[in-house]
């Protein structure tokens, strides 16, 4: 049950939406003075504050031990409106963000009339769609229907993130409000990567990542990358560098085309089923389109070859990886190609691969290549046909973009494309 310091009487619209902005100001994050001061006279913690766009207001979520209280009004004074709620009544969701990030959705209620603010990152626009933009917005209901949407600016928001899931694991609570259980990953209190303590092994994975991870939730890759890289060092596991290369790659700010590069082929050339096709992904990708390389597509070849079939016996892929996988096989000619059949053939196999990944644009292309083959009478569709059946269940090669929903059946799958895949390597008609 939430309650309320100020109960409200009937208002018009407008003097509602007034109220909501302060709430939603409350939950979005803006953090002056004023309000950290009083929430700590209160023996609360500051979770969020920003100010609302446009108006002299200021709204903030605090935290005590056991609730959630929601405050909006004139940053210099008493409060306008103040809503309180148990943490385990608090209507809180979460969804993911760009980059690692967390949004996070909380919703106060003063009778029919809802407040729900959100708050988390966005990606940029040109010039940098990597940075990382801080949003907030208040959105006020009477009834569920929508009175108002209210801005926060930007540069005013400020939000301690997993502050509050901290909170909820500690009283008990499993799930958020959508049903979906809370993560039970370790919430860290960051440090600079120069004053934090050697990277160990902590519930299986290395202390140093798991702080990189704490990092980037919260929107700061700066110190995320700092982390990945000793991470990277301390050759526990390979999730740091996983982590490292994508940030040296994609991200603007942090670019640097050799230590992503060197940071990706760790992970390519390890053993971790889970990441390490998407690092041969990346890394391949990076020689196809000549990306802070060399271009050489014999190298793009060796590492998409290991994102879309090679990299593990378990056959967890990257199907993005075979879609680029499928473009060096056209454009090589490499000696292990060599002959325009056996280009098609390869390439075939690479986008049915791929398809087994639930990547419709690379069935698409599996497609249109079959159609192509079979439309002309290609050499390579017998063979194809020929041999497939050698190597598994499928009795056809069109069947082999046929998308099956059982794990099983899909592994089969992949198991059977990698035999004929190898196979066409190994000898080339």
């Amino acid at each position: 049950m939430v309650r309320t310091t100020q109960q409200f009487k009937q208002k018009s619209v407008g003097s509602i939406v007034s109220h909501a902005l302060a709430c939603a100001l409350l939950v979005a994050g803006v953090w002056t003075s004023n309000a950290v001061a009083a929430t700590e006279r209160s023996g609360e913690e500051i979770f969020v504050t920003c100010r609302i766009e446009g108006r002299d207001r200021q709204a903030s979520v605090s935290l005590s031990d056991s609730g959630a209280t929601y405050r909006y009004g004139p940053s210099s004074s008493k409060p306008e409106l103040t809503l309180s709620s148990p943490l385990a009544d608090l209507d809180y969701v979460r969804h993911n963000g760009p980059a690692g990030t967390v949004d996070e959705i909380m919703t106060f209620a003063n009778g029919d009339t809802t407040y729900q603010f959100e708050t988390g990152l966005r990606n940029g626009a040109q010039p940098d769609p990597s940075a990382l933009l801080p949003f907030g917005h208040l959105t006020i209901s009477r009834s569920g229907s929508e009175l108002a949407r209210l801005p926060c600016r930007p540069d005013t928001i400020e939000r301690a993130h997993d502050r509050l899931l901290a909170r909820m694991r500690d009283i008990g609570q499993e799930r958020a409000s959508d049903g979906v259980g809370f993560p039970n990953y370790t919430i860290h209190d960051l440090a600079a990567a120069s004053a934090s303590a050697p990277c160990e092994v902590e519930n299986n994975v290395d202390t140093c990542w798991s702080r990189g991870v704490s990092a980037a939730r919260g929107g700061d890759l700066k110190a995320a990358l700092e982390h990945y890289d000793m991470s990277c060092a301390a050759r526990i596991m390979t999730a740091g560098c996983y982590e490292a290369g994508k940030l040296y790659l994609q991200n603007r700010q942090l670019r640097d085309y050799v230590r992503a590069r060197q940071s990706l082929v760790r992970t390519c050339d390890g053993d971790d089923s889970g990441q390490g096709p998407y690092a041969c992904k990346y890394l391949g990708w990076m020689y196809l389109t000549g990306t802070g390389v060399e271009r050489d597509l014999t190298q793009a070849f060796v590492a998409l070859s290991k994102a879309c079939f090679l990299h593990n016996d378990a056959i967890l892929i990257d199907g993005e990886g075979c879609h680029f996988l499928g473009q060096v096989i056209f454009e090589t000619r490499a000696p292990s190609v060599r002959s325009e059949t056996n280009v098609d053939y390869l390439a075939f196999l690479s986008f049915a691969q791929g398809c087994t990944d639930e990547a419709e644009t690379v069935c698409n292309e599996g497609r249109a290549l079959l159609r192509r083959g079979q439309a002309s009478a290609a050499p390579w569709i017998k063979r194809c046909d020929r041999n497939v059946g050698r190597y598994g269940d499928i009795g056809s090669c069109a069947e082999l973009l046929t998308i099956s929903a059982d794990y099983d059946v899909r592994q089969a799958m992949r198991r059977q494309l990698k035999s004929l895949f190898n196979q066409a390597l190994a000898a080339p008609e």
